[in-house]
């Protein structure tokens, strides 16, 4: 009797799969690994493309904080998930070891007195409940990255619009909202409806019905939390002083106290990292010339042209020299005096690529010692819900110390 060749090649499948899954772990901890190494590397870049989206493309500060917050909270998220399942596998590893070096177990008649008569596990179904552990917290990012992705792909087409449209932050985070509001009503829903029975065919809808059928509802869910608590100081730690990057924004008390050398002075910089505000050469400064440097904001050269159209008035109150180019819409001080800039040079640096300007100013009629820097920088405010543009002067938009030779 010929065997049916179907069941023949549904047994091969199975037999396959079978043994995929006994060998799983070799998988789990390469691909692990190299996702662990990816993601340490990652974040400075991050922090790198949300201050370019601020500089170079003119994107608002508060959006391109949100996506740093999101996209760093992304990665903080799946740190936590593979060192905690490349930590159960370390476990995995020993109890194997211990398996295979004493199979039978705990022998009762050696042990001490009181520790005799107790059930004790035996290796092997240590083993295997480790290893059904091990893969279930693999598998569980999964479901998560596919969501990530299509968020993140979202947000990338909503940036995109931002630009081209030239919409405002309002406007396009109201839209954010509204679409994922009407996404969770969709969902929250108890008819069936056909975007349900679409979404329930999704591998990221399945996924999360097998973890919580299997492990439980309230278990998965706080088991997500316990995951973004743990990788809470990770993203405060990696989204430190970006606030500086807010060109609209005077500088913050505790900023301006236990200001960060590296953001400040070329010598203690990270030639792959950007300037937020105003910089030195070096915090030492010998000779009768200071250099300083301004890092330049695209939205600025848009700002300057509303402000020469309709606050001329105002600027002739203040005192403010002619706006020629967007490195005019700041005014040096040293000690609360001000410094006559001879023009203003335009370089892109090496490294970051990052624009600035740049100029020498007289201090040759300083004495030796520590000095205080100070740049003010003329802003409009943005006008939310409809509200006026008004004119005003950041006074402390940038402000650090330096020494004179």
């Amino acid at each position: 009797m010929n065997s049916n060749p179907d069941s023949s090649r549904k047994n091969e499948e199975l037999s396959w799969l079978e043994q995929l899954q006994r060998n799983s772990w070799e998988p789990e901890v390469i691909i692990s690994g190299i996702i662990l190494a990816f993601l340490f590397a990652f974040p400075s870049r991050v922090y790198e493309f949300a201050a370019f989206l601020i500089q170079e493309a003119g994107v608002n500060s508060m959006l391109s904080w949100l996506i740093l917050i999101y996209l760093t909270a992304i990665i903080s998220v799946f740190k936590i998930f593979f060192v905690v399942h490349l930590a159960l596998r370390f476990m995995w590893a020993g109890l194997l070891g211990l398996s295979y070096a004493f199979p039978k177990g705990v022998i009762q008649e050696r042990l001490f007195k009181t520790g005799q008569g107790y059930d004790y596990q035996q290796p092997d179904s240590m083993v295997l409940r480790l290893e059904r552990i091990c893969s279930s917290t693999f598998a569980f990012p999964v479901s998560l990255s596919i969501i990530f992705l299509i968020i993140t792909l979202y947000l990338g087409i909503l940036v995109a619009v931002y630009l081209w449209l030239d919409f405002t932050f309002i406007q396009i985070y109201l839209f954010f909202m509204i679409t994922l509001l009407v996404f969770a009503l969709l969902m929250m829903t108890k008819k069936k409806t056909k975007f349900k029975s679409w979404y329930s065919t999704s591998i990221v809808s399945s996924i999360s019905a097998i973890y919580q059928s299997n492990i439980g509802k309230w278990y998965s869910i706080g088991y997500i939390l316990l995951i973004f608590i743990l990788a809470a100081p990770i993203i405060v730690t990696d989204v430190r002083d970006f606030t500086l990057f807010f060109n609209e924004r005077n500088m913050l008390d505790h900023e301006v106290e236990w200001p960060a050398k590296n953001l400040y002075f070329e010598s203690d910089h990270n030639a792959g990292k950007r300037f937020p505000r105003a910089f030195l050469a070096n915090e030492a400064v010998e000779g009768q010339h200071l250099q300083l440097g301004i890092a330049r904001y695209e939205g600025d050269q848009k700002m300057m042209e509303i402000i020469k159209r309709e606050f001329s008035s105002s600027l002739d109150s203040l005192g403010w020299h002619e706006l020629n180019q967007t490195a005019d819409l700041h005014r040096i001080y040293v000690n609360d005096s001000l410094i006559s800039v001879n023009g203003w040079a335009k370089y892109r640096l090496a490294g970051a690529g990052q624009r600035v300007y740049q100029s020498l100013l007289g201090v040759s009629f300083l004495a030796p010692g520590r000095y205080q820097i100070r740049v003010e920088k003329l802003m409009l405010r943005d006008p939310l819900f409809g509200s006026d543009t008004d004119l005003r002067v950041l006074e402390n938009w940038s402000v650090f110390e330096f020494i004179k030779l």
